[in-house]
């Protein structure tokens, strides 16, 4: 029997390699319903690798950001080695290596402006279902929607219940809305005629309904950070707006009453889960003490609970309630340690750094893609204000992996630049063509 060419089985290897994103994205929406598919999506994520590396040589499209994700991912694996709670840790870790893969899936397939804007196109449609799905899903966690909604039915809590299995805390549902909510926008408020049809029929509604949604869900730091990042947004767009911001910020800063600093604080700090700035302060102090005692390795990914009322019992909450540590960065060095804590930060900047490449260039390309890129940044102050209030774009909760698809996007954004560099240096006059 004739064996097939090295050349044809590359050439079908990197057309398994590009349309395997459909099925990754499937299975990651899965994984993100229930984490019964979380196996499912790596196996399909492991498929997708394997074919890129047979079709060009190596299994992820390199970024800047490489280093920083493979630190994270060997302490992913330390926290599989070292942890006492093997169940909580190992889906935390799987959905983090997850994410990663995602975020190369991303980058590799979304390399023209087409793709991109198909990119953003998933964005509204990812918004909009959460939007839609808050109600239902909301609904047994710190937010009665039959109150805050009174045309909503009540019998529908135990139909979400069969079909959702868990409810999602308000918290967790405010801070992904406002994380997706600048980039949804962004590519309106730069380019609006270079949308496409799809995006205006989605665009609209999901905006009519995100926005309601955040503001109902109750959460201050959602709200707070989303209203941050709509600012940057516009500020990016128009830059006057940006000087009148900063002057408006410093006279804001200069007129505070520091007097009153912890009732304003109180007003940020109190949530559904936690009471107000005290209970915080304890949580964080015991996050501390346990970056100190596992400084190298961390606790294990999803063991928080466990070790807090094991070893820095809480004095404000009762045990069992509490599983992570309200803090974005603690939470992180809590789980991987200080060197965890260290690639995580390098990955945010670093993909950061890609996108206001990205930004600054994108204008002589595509106005709109420059949009998406404004839009990501935005997304990114989102995190970090957010974050500093809770830690639910951590591995803890599902919808965690759309951080990696907005991360991703960003790089993908950045090598669109880079590309399009390289071609005009070799249509130049005494260029290399």
């Amino acid at each position: 029997m004739r064996l097939p060419s090295t050349s044809r089985v590359r050439r079908w290897a990197g057309l398994l390699a590009d349309l395997s994103i459909w099925p990754i994205a499937a299975t990651v929406a899965a994984s993100i319903i229930t984490d019964r598919a979380l196996g499912l999506a790596l196996a399909v994520a492991l498929v997708q690798m394997l074919a890129r590396w047979l079709a060009h040589g190596s299994p992820i499209i390199h970024t800047r950001a490489d280093g920083a994700i493979i630190g994270l991912a060997l302490m992913a694996c330390v926290s599989l080695a070292i942890t006492v709670r093997m169940d909580l840790t190992a889906p935390q870790v799987g959905r983090l290596l997850l994410g990663m893969a995602l975020y190369y899936a991303v980058v590799g397939w979304a390399r023209t402006r087409q793709r991109l804007y198909l990119i953003h196109l998933g964005f509204i449609a990812a918004g909009l279902l959460l939007a839609l799905v808050a109600p239902l899903s909301v609904y047994s966690g710190s937010v009665d929607w039959s109150k805050r909604l009174p045309f909503f039915p009540s019998s529908l809590a135990d139909i979400s219940q069969r079909l959702i299995g868990d409810s999602i805390n308000a918290n967790v549902m405010a801070g992904y809305l406002a994380l997706l909510l600048p980039i949804v926008v962004g590519p309106v408020l730069f380019a609006w005629r270079e949308l496409r049809l799809q995006a205006w029929l989605l665009l609209p509604l999901a905006v009519v309904v995100m926005l309601p949604m955040l503001w109902l869900t109750g959460s201050r730091a959602g709200v707070a950070a989303a209203l941050l990042g709509l600012a940057l947004l516009c500020a990016l767009r128009w830059r006057w707006l940006l000087i009148t911001s900063v002057l408006f910020g410093v006279f804001g800063i200069l007129s505070l009453d520091l007097s009153s600093w912890q009732s304003n604080a109180e007003l940020f700090t109190d949530s559904g889960t936690l009471g107000g700035l005290a209970q915080r302060k304890e949580l964080w102090s015991r996050a501390w003490y346990m970056i100190q005692d596992f400084s190298f390795t961390g606790i294990g990914m999803g063991s928080f609970g466990v070790v807090t009322d094991l070893l820095y019992p809480l004095f404000l909450v009762p045990p069992g309630q509490l599983f992570h540590a309200h803090n974005l960065f603690l939470q992180v060095a809590v789980d991987l340690g200080v060197p965890g804590l260290i690639a995580y930060l390098f990955t945010l900047a670093l993909v950061t750094m890609m996108v206001v490449s990205a930004y600054m260039q994108l204008g002589k390309i595509s106005p709109g893609l420059k949009g998406l890129a404004a839009g990501i940044l935005a997304s990114q102050l989102v995190l970090v204000a957010h974050g500093m209030f809770d830690a639910v774009t951590w591995g803890m909760v599902r919808p965690a992996l759309l951080i990696w698809a907005i991360w991703g996007s960003g790089a993908a954004l950045w090598r669109l630049v880079e590309m399009s560099r390289e071609t005009e240096e070799l249509v130049r006059p005494g260029g290399t063509a």
